[in-house]
């Protein structure tokens, strides 16, 4: 892939990235929101991650490296080497721990407890959900 063609699927991305996003599926309940190149993740059990994050489309899978900013002391200021696919409405995203520093190289089974992949939809505005 040239350079400006990288540009413009990693822009692509970056905006169909954007808004809230609701767990589907996954050992974890969560609520993603992202915001430019900012994201929050909210656990159902209260815990809240926030930071920033970069995206490499070059890797396959995707590739997106998210920094806890604010989160739980022991993740705090570390990195998480995800991967991710976008599909429509759907977004199938796994990150390792952060601080690890080894990035999966495919999904892990869904049932594999090491990992936290899970899957989202996008969540619609109230307004939308009509019908």
């Amino acid at each position: 892939m040239t350079t400006h063609a990288a540009a413009i699927d990693s822009h692509a991305d970056l905006e169909q990235l954007q808004g809230a996003w609701t767990s589907v599926f996954g050992r974890r309940e969560a609520d993603l929101l992202v915001a430019g190149r900012l994201f929050t993740v909210r656990f159902a059990d209260g815990e809240v991650y926030m930071g920033a994050f970069q995206l490499n489309l070059a890797a396959w899978p995707k590739a997106i490296d998210m920094r806890v900013d604010e989160g739980p002391a022991r993740h705090k200021g570390k990195i998480a080497l995800c991967i991710y696919e976008l599909d429509g409405d759907l977004l199938r995203w796994c990150p390792t721990e952060p601080g690890h520093e080894k990035r999966l190289k495919a999904f892990p089974p869904e049932n594999d407890p090491k990992y936290l992949y899970t899957e989202f939809r996008r969540a619609r505005p109230r307004a939308a959900q009509k019908g």
